[in-house]
């Protein structure tokens, strides 16, 4: 097991993001995202929420995500030039 990384989006009243879009005060239905910029660009689209980090426990440890992945790619590239 390992820790993992995960992000929510909460409004200014303390409800989440769910994955349906709208907000709720369970925090069980929260829409949970593996990059911190998939979070921030949905805060983006609702404005007055923010970002929130957390960690839990879970049998598989994350990948790399795919906007991760990109970035990693592009210091590589960078490096080589």
């Amino acid at each position: 097991m390992a820790f993992v990384t995960r992000y929510q989006i909460t409004d200014e009243v303390g409800r989440v993001l769910t994955a349906d879009g709208f907000f709720s005060y369970d925090d069980d239905d929260a829409e949970q995202f593996r990059d911190e910029d998939d979070a921030i660009e949905a805060s983006d689209r609702h404005p007055g929420t923010t970002v929130e980090t957390f960690k839990r426990w879970s049998k598989y440890p994350d990948f790399i995500g795919h906007n991760a992945a990109a970035r990693l790619e592009s210091t590589f590239q960078e490096a080589a030039e």
